[in-house]
């Protein structure tokens, strides 16, 4: 930045409110590692719930009966309903990292809290997608032949019991995995980003 470009902004409208001074250049320059690194985390994530998603479709093959395969299907429709918009938001937010400018507070912020949007999608994501296996696993136990029957021994209310208490494991761990997954893939790189919008905070 030469004394021209400076004095051109100073003479700006806003009186030069928006200028980066030269100090925090650097630290402006610093913030795209951490975006790159969230980009190319996004690139193999994609590719991963991509070959999740022919996985478990695939999977419905082998279900017991056609009803349940039907009823797989279903579910398997809402799935990727759920997941075509997560798709999309995942596509904008992926391009919105490419073309930001990070030349600018405002920018830095801009990147953060969209970081910050990204991660609370993927939660719900994660917690819709628990709420369609666990319908799946219901519908399941119901239509097992013999179940309702056996649910009222007492060796069905144990069977029951059990069952319930592995999903409940499941879901915990499900969750703890989700909030490491991202803590991972894009906490750690929001905190390098927010640490430097601290810094620059502090500078003004």
């Amino acid at each position: 930045m030469n004394f021209d470009d400076i004095q051109s902004l100073w003479n700006a409208d806003d009186g030069g409110r928006g200028m980066v001074v030269p100090d925090n250049v650097e630290k402006i320059k610093a913030a795209h590692h951490p975006v790159d690194k969230i980009r190319k985390n996004m690139r193999h994530e994609a590719w991963g719930q991509l070959i999740a998603l022919i996985v478990i479709g695939l999977y419905g093959r082998s279900m017991p009966t056609e009803i349940m395969s039907v009823i797989y299907y279903c579910l398997y429709g809402v799935m990727l309903a759920i997941c075509g918009y997560y798709a999309y938001r995942f596509y904008r937010f992926y391009r919105r990292l490419g073309s930001s400018v990070l030349s600018a507070k405002e920018h830095l912020y801009e990147v953060y809290y969209d970081i910050q949007l990204h991660m609370e999608m993927y939660r719900l994501l994660t917690y819709a997608l628990m709420m369609l296996a666990f319908g799946f696993v219901i519908m399941y136990m119901l239509m097992k032949p013999g179940f309702m029957h056996a649910a009222g021994t007492p060796v069905g209310v144990w069977m029951v019991f059990k069952i319930a208490a592995i999903f409940v494991v499941f879901m915990v761990l499900s969750v703890i995995a989700t909030e490491v997954w991202l803590k991972i893939y894009y906490g750690k790189y929001q905190k390098e980003i927010k640490k430097i919008k601290d810094e620059l905070k502090e500078d003004i």
